[in-house]
């Protein structure tokens, strides 16, 4: 038999299933509220002094100032807070700059920049051949103190490429320290080719390769010229990646894939515990192999030597690298500005961290100040570290 409700007890379930209704969102919106509510006033709490400084400036400050340049350089040195010497905070003007850059549309002057590894100052690491900055007569090693008269020592890494690049004939002036004595060099920005890949073959068979970056569409450089000392003979390898500042992942991994047997080549972890791995296949070449590293290689610079090093398949030969182990996001705000942020870790195979470690390599090797300071237009001969890495390469290879 089938059961009959009246309508009023169908009116009180309904009632009831309201009421019901009602309590469980009631509750869970208190909890939301409650705990967006303690967040509030915990942000609140930590902003206080940065609200009272506000109000004290309004109120006595004699002088004129610009709220928004103030906002500006409250959030670069927020983020500076962090100690993250990669993460950066850019304004309207520079975020432009930066998204012009990545769509091909500036200049610079043909140098490449890095940071000491005591973080101390900015040294410039490669001068680009015929590039404005080599007929200036700006060196390697050279210390970069001011861009167009401002101090290079307060901006972020980021800001200060960001200053030395810009439109196509336009006018950028370098203060540059050497030996202890300042210049300054007023240079023209123009389009400036590197070239991501050099090659040769050196005496016993031994091929060189270069490595200047892991820009983008390098890998396919580095393919042609890696097959084309295979088919010249090559019985060794040595990879040169000193003053390589880094690059792209994926580039990384593809010039990997060619040197490396099946399995783990990189792995990237997000704050969030998400992880992505990215693995190399079977195929690859089988010769004695070294890698050249120095204290200026930097991310992915590392990440190549580290791979090699940790697979058994090359012996690196050179300094101490400096250990940037953060990959970077940058992530537009609503005012206009961005932020440049460190928002990953990268992992070796192995699962370690290189960030503030860096790589240590097999054999140790330097070169001289003077050597330093001509080392672009170094001769094999001359190159102490690489001699180092030939003499380690034809011990191997007489041992086979």
């Amino acid at each position: 038999m089938k059961k009959r409700f009246t309508l009023g007890s169908t009116l009180m379930l309904l009632m009831l299933a309201v009421v019901t209704t009602f309590n469980i969102t009631f509750y869970v919106a208190s909890e939301y509220y409650n705990a967006r509510l303690g967040n509030f006033e915990e942000m609140e709490g930590e902003y206080q002094q940065l609200k009272e400084v506000s109000q004290l400036v309004d109120k006595y400050f004699v002088g004129e100032y610009d709220k928004q340049e103030m906002m500006d350089q409250a959030l670069k040195g927020y983020i500076q807070g962090t100690g993250d010497q990669w993460s950066s905070y850019l304004t309207e003007e520079e975020y432009k700059a930066v998204m012009e850059k990545r769509e091909g549309v500036y200049a610079g002057v043909g140098i490449t920049i890095s940071t000491a590894t005591d973080g101390s100052y900015y040294v410039i690491t490669a001068v680009t051949e015929d590039s404005p900055a080599q007929k200036a007569g700006i060196q390697p090693l050279d210390l970069l103190v001011a861009v167009d008269g401002e101090s290079a020592a307060e901006m972020s890494f980021d800001d200060l490429s960001d200053r030395v690049k810009g439109e196509p004939g336009s006018e950028v002036t370098l203060t540059i320290l050497r030996e202890g004595v300042q210049q300054k060099y007023t240079l023209q920005r123009e389009e400036v080719q590197t070239p991501g890949v050099k090659a040769q073959m050196l005496e016993g068979n031994i091929g060189l390769i270069r490595i200047e970056s892991f820009s983008k569409n390098v890998e396919q450089e580095f393919s042609q010229k890696l097959q084309q000392l295979l088919d010249d003979g090559a019985q060794a390898l040595v990879f040169d990646v000193r003053f390589n500042p880094g690059g792209f992942v994926d580039v990384l991994v593809n010039m990997l894939d060619e040197l490396l047997p099946k399995g783990t080549v990189i792995s990237i972890t997000d704050k969030a515990g998400e992880s992505t791995t990215y693995s190399s296949d079977e195929e690859c070449v089988k010769l004695p192999m070294a890698v050249l590293c120095n204290e200026y290689s930097i991310s992915a610079a590392e990440f190549f030597a580290a791979s090699l090093q940790e697979y058994g398949v090359a012996t690196v030969v050179g300094e101490h690298t400096l250990g940037k182990g953060y990959a970077q996001t940058m992530i537009p705000l609503t005012g206009g500005g961005a932020l440049n942020l460190s928002t990953s870790r990268y992992y070796t195979a192995k699962g370690v961290s290189l960030a503030g470690v860096g790589i240590t390599p097999d054999v140790e090797s330097s070169l001289s100040e003077d050597k330093l300071n001509r080392f672009y237009t170094l001769q094999p001969e001359e190159d102490d570290q690489l001699q180092k890495a030939l003499e380690v390469l034809r011990q191997q290879m007489s041992e086979n």
